[in-house]
């Protein structure tokens, strides 16, 4: 099936089914209320992520074979939407989250023989291969990269937006590394997750919700798993560099949060989206700015991508650094402004 028959095809979905599933939502009191951590002005339904993974699940059986890799991602991405529907109606643990996540993780490391492996030359003294260690790394890993999704879905688009940028990306390694499995995967991705945008930014009818975010990181963290190892794989520090923004955004937040002895896991309002808003910066300003650093990402993975892993993390290193000095500078502006304020 050619590629732009399945990125219409997925888009086409969504796109018809969203309207479907903002009326059962809104009729089933499925909504997010504003106040507390939400900054919209007026009850907004979830599920958003339904669309989108309803869209996936349905069209990638005419795309590929049933084999173990798709089986398992099928069944274990399913178990990703399903954690996310529960905590859209009813808020889930963190423990429960990390469950869920170990389990579909393992469902791709056992039923599909896919786990992180190599890591690459992270010190200049050669690829470091993780043996029986890549097991538990790969569990964290894929966690760390469903939480930084889910962390980051708090404005209108902005998760739909970063995830697509990180799919179309995935999907040019991938056809420049010949990996058809995450080439097709990473575009009918991209189609369900573009199909949602017009419900979803600037105005959101919808929002993408759990349902959404667990979904889309659980995709992403599986599609970098599957371009960076075996033969012919791209650097281990590519999808690292192309998730630059949400993943310096979530280890921020946690080394924070375990330095002043609080829950690592628990929500706040020191997101870096957060930051740039109380700064004074309006929200959809904010949702492109960060558009615009993902992709300004992705580039500087295409043309660095065939560096050393080492050079790689440093060049990643040196950016965090800078990212770290602004987000430091939006503290300084906020400051300031509440030190104005009577």
């Amino acid at each position: 099936m050619p590629a732009y028959i399945i990125l219409l095809s997925t888009f086409a979905i969504t796109f018809l089914i969203a309207p479907i599933v903002i009326s059962f939502a809104t009729h089933n009191g499925i909504v997010a209320i504003p106040g507390k951590r939400h900054i919209h002005s007026h009850p907004t339904p979830k599920f958003g992520g339904i669309a989108i993974a309803f869209s996936v699940l349905i069209v990638s059986p005419f795309i590929f074979s049933l084999d173990k890799t798709i089986g398992s991602y099928l069944c274990a991405s399913s178990l990703m939407l399903t954690l996310g529907i529960i905590d859209d109606v009813k808020i889930a643990s963190w423990k429960l989250k990390l469950a869920f996540s170990i389990i579909a993780t393992s469902i791709m490391i056992f039923g599909a023989d896919l786990w992180i492996s190599n890591i690459g030359n992270l010190f200049g003294y050669g690829d470091i291969y993780l043996g029986i260690w890549g097991i538990p790394f790969t569990l964290i890993a894929v966690f760390g990269v469903i939480n930084a999704i889910n962390l980051i879905d708090g404005l209108n688009g902005l998760a739909c937006g970063v995830s697509s940028i990180a799919f179309l990306s995935f999907a040019i390694f991938a056809s420049k590394s010949g990996n058809e499995i995450a080439f097709f995967l990473s575009i009918a991705n991209l189609g369900a997750t573009l199909g949602l945008f017009r419900y979803n930014f600037p105005k959101a009818r919808i929002f993408m919700g759990d349902s959404g975010s667990m979904f889309l990181g659980f995709s992403l963290a599986v599609l970098a798993i599957l371009l960076t190892q075996g033969n012919g794989s791209v650097n281990p520090m590519i999808p690292v560099i192309i998730l630059g923004i949400p993943i310096f955004d979530t280890l921020r937040i946690f080394l924070i949060r375990v330095l002043n002895k609080k829950n690592p896991f628990e929500p706040d309002k020191t997101h870096l989206h957060h930051l740039m808003m109380r700064s004074g910066i309006d929200p959809n300003h904010v949702v492109k700015v960060i558009w615009v650093f993902s992709a300004l990402m992705s580039t500087l993975a295409f043309v660095i991508h065939q560096l050393e892993t080492w050079v790689m993390l440093l060049l990643y290193s040196i950016f965090a650094a800078f990212l770290g000095m602004y987000v430091e500078n939006l503290n300084i502006i906020k400051s300031n402004k509440n030190r104005k304020q009577p």
